[in-house]
């Protein structure tokens, strides 16, 4: 029994199937999804592309935790130059602190900015 023979089951019709047009109405498909980005990452999604606030939230999380980064390393700093100043046997120049409190440039640098 052949498929392309039959003209109507049930009372219905049966479309037949075209060789031709069925490989039109692929070629015309695969062209559509050529011409359709599928892996393009796009910006338009994301809430903060039009939003100023959210981007400056971002832009001041992003500075906090560099500061706290910073305020870190300088408490490691201060601490390490208390303890070399509360034990007698340490010596407070070895400290990076103690290194920055003698240096005259740095006294300069500080000089210069009261001055301005």
């Amino acid at each position: 029994m052949d498929i392309n023979k039959l003209n109507n089951i049930g009372g219905s019709n049966v479309n037949r199937t075209n060789e031709s047009t069925q490989g039109e109405a692929s070629e015309k498909n695969s062209n559509a999804s050529v011409d359709t980005p599928v892996d393009k990452v796009s910006l338009r999604d994301y809430p903060f592309r039009n939003n100023d606030q959210l981007f400056a939230k971002l832009e001041l999380e992003k500075l906090n935790q560099s500061s706290s980064q910073q305020f870190k390393k300088m408490k490691g700093q201060v601490s390490a130059y208390l303890e070399a100043s509360d034990n007698p046997d340490a010596d407070v120049q070895q400290t990076e602190l103690g290194q920055k409190l003698n240096d005259p440039s740095v006294w300069g640098n500080i000089a210069n900015k009261i001055i301005k």
